[in-house]
């Protein structure tokens, strides 16, 4: 005769500590524990060596721009030499010889007048004489007004200007 086991049954205490310290479980927790370790150290080591090889790609190009700049550092002080040779004044009457260019002298010379030219009025450029005095452009009094006009405006009365 065959018993039956009831699935519903109470195990003891006693089979239920035996189930919980089996050899077989034991290891296996600890295999679990042992390989989730070791996946996360390779997680970190993985992230580490990538942050690292960022940062020494983004070394490489700073490097790599810098000298680009002193490349072209040097190109335009070469330029900027070569334009003060060109400018110096034995290297223009050189070239100017070269040219067939010699020294003009005063019978050489031929002058213009201009009759009633009118004389040159001096150019003012600042943003004040641009802003006051332009009269194509309108605008509000309220921005014509300096600091100390609207202060000594709110201190004295209306009719004391």
């Amino acid at each position: 005769m065959t018993t039956q086991i009831d699935p519903f049954r109470k195990l003891s205490p006693n089979k239920i500590r035996a189930y919980k310290q089996a050899p077989w479980r034991e290891q296996t927790r600890l295999l679990a524990i042992g390989l989730a370790a070791i996946f996360g150290l390779m997680a970190m080591l993985g992230l580490f060596i990538f942050t690292g090889a960022q940062a020494a790609e983004a070394g490489l190009r700073v490097q790599s721009l810098i000298r680009d700049r002193d490349r072209l550092m040097r190109l335009l002080e070469s330029q900027e030499s070569e334009l003060t040779q060109k400018q110096s004044e034995e290297w223009m009457r050189k070239r100017a010889a070269e040219l067939g260019f010699g020294p003009a002298s005063p019978t050489d010379l031929d002058y213009l007048s201009v009759p009633n030219e009118a004389p040159a009025e001096p150019l003012s450029v600042s943003p004040t004489s641009f802003l006051y005095t332009n009269a194509e452009v309108s605008l509000a009094p309220a921005y014509r007004e300096t600091l100390l006009e609207w202060l000594l405006g709110l201190i004295q009365p209306k009719g004391a200007k």
